[in-house]
């Protein structure tokens, strides 16, 4: 199965990175929101949260908030990403048997990475950030979707193009 997985024609480990980047970077932004959250609280029960510090500390979270929005944006280009790196290598279409047999084993390792994610956000610590990420939320809860959707995209543009056709000159045969 290492020999499937780290094969260029299946395409399986670049469909798997798209899942862990989308988690990786949803865990982050949430986790950098709540902390940036829960420091401002303790400044402002300190008393030390006013003027400059309130201005600059709440343009912060307006900026870790835009990290929802950015979610969206990275997941598309992931997507695109697949689909040039795929349209670019050189396979035999009987390798699509072996993405559809190992597109089993990724879904249930994006289901997974669903889990995980479901179970760290469902904590009571991030009840109070969660509200500004619906977009990351609905993403990450959803990764087998988003892992489908780049099998699909990877797998049209890699066994989807025209082979390449033979061209016949005076000092042999190649590729056009």
């Amino acid at each position: 199965m290492t020999c499937l997985l780290g094969s260029k024609k299946g395409q399986i480990q670049n469909y798997l990175a798209v899942v862990i980047f989308l988690f990786g970077f949803g865990i982050i932004s949430i986790l950098a929101t709540l902390i940036w959250v829960n420091m401002i609280s303790q400044f402002t029960a300190a008393g030390y949260y006013t003027g400059v510090m309130e201005s600059t500390g709440n343009a912060f979270l307006g900026a870790l908030q835009l990290y929802d929005y950015i979610i969206v944006l990275v997941m598309i280009v992931l997507i695109i990403g697949v689909g040039i790196t795929s349209f670019r290598l050189n396979t035999a279409p009987a390798f699509f048997i072996v993405t559809v047999i190992m597109g089993i084993f990724m879904g249930f390792i994006s289901y997974f990475f669903n889990y995980i994610f479901s179970q760290i956000v469902s904590e009571t610590a991030f009840s109070t950030v969660i509200a500004f990420f619906p977009r990351t939320i609905m993403i990450c809860t959803n990764l087998h979707w988003i892992a489908l959707t780049a099998l699909v995209v990877g797998s049209i543009t890699l066994y989807g193009k025209r082979p390449p056709e033979i061209v016949q000159t005076e000092g042999g045969d190649f590729f056009e």
